[in-house]
């Protein structure tokens, strides 16, 4: 059956609509035709004649790339115990015009389940697949806009901290802890960008052994000075020694930011966010507390999907995006929260 096209056929669409030309043909050699429906030339242009004389058979209409397919698909039913099969191939009509077709065949058999004849009952798709290739069209339209949305959302925060800098040194405050963060920013920006190149074609991400310590110390500073001006308190929890995993680190860095600028932008009224990174039993857990407004049940059980956001001019494509990395990194991610007691976000990844 056509079942996973924009709309679906069912038996029932298929005999109301009408076929464009019914057959009969008899199982012998060269597969003869016994009946054609009268229609046949009103719809396709052939004579009915040129059929039941063999002049033309119904193979030399099948468009050639289709054929053998449909050659297979009919021997293929004749050696199983099946009584219908249906196809969809196109055919070219007496004026050259090629139309999509819907092949909807019953198998006629005798007492000891050999095969007599096949029913074959034709219908013209042209129209839906039409409509099937303009839907592919506007999905593609809509994943580009998508991917335009990821990309601006993705490398606001690093533009946002250049800005930032930039301002500081064009008042004078030049230091080389500022231009190696800045110089940080532009290597995540080209490699998010990067990344949204590559999504159209597989590729392996690369992992190397990280020390998470170290990934939070290239991005913590980032948020100093908007977490003074909020009156935030950013308090870590780490585990003294070192926590190494197999990861890709510009990935995690881009969760984490994720992660703790969420935080801050439910704290309106200020207050502490404590970032805690332990190694409990075979797992590296990695927690974002923070003391915000909190999230209700009902929108929790949304968080992650793509454009579902709690945020006025949010896209939600950070928490997706994030979700998605720590799965391919073969972890988990819980969410926990109390409206008006804040969230807690927490990462689970597989240590060592």
């Amino acid at each position: 059956m056509y079942k996973e096209n924009l709309v679906p056929l069912d038996e029932h669409q298929i005999f109301l609509q009408g076929p464009i030309v019914v057959l009969k043909w008899k199982n012998a050699k060269n597969w003869p035709v016994e009946y054609v429906s009268s229609n046949i030339e009103e719809n396709l242009g052939y004579k009915r004649e040129d059929f039941l004389l063999s002049r033309i058979k119904y193979a030399d209409i099948i468009f050639g790339d289709d054929l053998l397919r449909v050659s297979n698909e009919v021997s293929n039913s004749s050696l199983s115990e099946r009584n219908m099969f249906e196809q969809e191939y196109r055919i070219i009509k007496s004026n050259g015009e090629i139309i999509w077709v819907y092949d909807y065949t019953t198998i006629v058999r005798d007492e000891d389940g050999s095969i007599t004849h096949f029913y074959v009952y034709i219908l013209d798709i042209t129209k839906h697949k039409r409509n099937e290739e303009v839907f592919r069209r506007t999905e593609k339209l809509n994943t580009v806009g998508e991917l335009a949305a990821g990309i601006a959302h993705e490398i606001r925060n690093p533009l946002t901290s250049l800005k930032g800098f930039l301002h500081l040194i064009k008042n004078g405050e030049l230091k080389e802890e500022y231009t190696d963060i800045m110089e940080s920013e532009l290597d995540r920006i080209e490699f998010i960008l990067n990344e949204f190149l590559v999504l159209s074609k597989p590729h392996l991400t690369k992992y190397n052994k990280k020390d998470v310590h170290v990934l939070f110390k290239q991005i913590l500073p980032l948020f100093k000075t908007q977490a003074a001006y909020k009156n935030i308190q950013l308090v870590t929890e780490f585990d003294s020694e070192e926590l190494l995993i197999n990861c890709n680190g510009n990935q995690l860095k881009q969760v984490f930011i994720n992660f703790i600028k969420n935080a801050m932008e439910a704290m309106s009224s200020g207050g502490v966010i404590k970032i805690e990174c332990k190694k409990e039993h075979n797992e590296l857990c990695i927690r974002f507390i923070d003391e915000g407004s909190g999230i209700s049940e009902e929108n929790l059980k949304r968080l992650g999907e793509p454009f579902f956001t709690t945020k006025e001019n949010g896209t939600g494509l950070g928490l997706m995006v994030s979700f998605k990395i720590i799965q391919e990194h073969g972890g988990t991610i819980q969410i926990k929260s109390q409206l008006g007691r804040g969230s807690t976000f927490e990462i689970k990844l597989p240590f060592g």
